[in-house]
This record gives structure tokens, C-alpha cells and sequence, in this order.
């Protein structure tokens, strides 16, 4: 699969992409006959994991050790990766739900005053 085509299945840039394989997070794909990147299905599915646990706040350190343990099916790995991340989440939800109710408590007191 093309670069362009990978870009498109994972909603990545492609230089995004090439960034991720700079720094380790995917494996250089292999190269077809006309010097293009040919990505295969597990890279894709990597790739879509890795934008999700970026977005949801892993850091890159943390996404290499997934990806190094993904490539080596290592599930006993990504699923400690995963676990730890999703305590770190579930934290976090926590204190996003404290904030919205005393941002909610405020709103309701200044609409009070007015």
C-alpha cells in the first residue's frame, strides 16, 4: 500500500507518517519496484493505534516501547502499555469531570448575580 493510500486509511499526514518512521515508531516499509514505500495491513493498523494514543496523550517514548513490542507480538507488553495508559486516563477523566462541575457551579452563581 502506497503512502498516499496509508495517508488516507489512517487520516495521518504523510509526512507525519515519515516522521513516525524516523523516529522508530513503525518499521521502514519495504520498497516497491518504482522505489515507493509499500506499507503493509500491520503497519496501517499500527498506525492507526499510534494516532490514537497520541491523541489521547501517550507520549512518543511510551508509543515506541507499544510499537517495538507490537512488531515483536509482544501482547503481554502492549497490554501492560495499554493498561498503565488507560489507568493514566481514567485519572485524568476524573479530574476533567471536577472541573466541569465547579465550572458549572460558578456559571450558575454569576447568572445568579445578573
Amino acid at each position: 500500500m502506497k503512502i498516499g493510500v496509508v495517508s488516507e486509511n489512517t487520516g495521518l499526514g504523510i509526512h507525519t507518517i515519515r516522521y513516525y518512521e524516523k523516529q522508530g515508531l513503525i518499521n521502514q516499509p519495504e520498497k516497491d519496484a518504482s522505489g515507493h514505500r509499500a506499507y503493509n495491513v500491520k503497519d496501517v493498523d499500527l498506525l492507526n493505534w499510534i494516532a490514537c494514543m497520541k491523541n489521547s496523550g501517550m507520549p512518543l517514548s511510551r508509543i515506541k516501547e507499544y510499537s517495538l513490542a507490537f512488531y515483536n507480538d509482544d501482547s503481554a507488553t502492549c497490554l501492560s502499555i495499554l493498561e498503565d495508559h488507560l489507568e493514566h486516563l481514567k485519572e485524568q477523566q476524573k479530574s476533567i469531570e471536577h472541573y466541569v462541575d465547579v465550572t458549572a457551579n460558578k456559571i450558575s452563581r454569576l447568572k445568579r448575580l445578573t
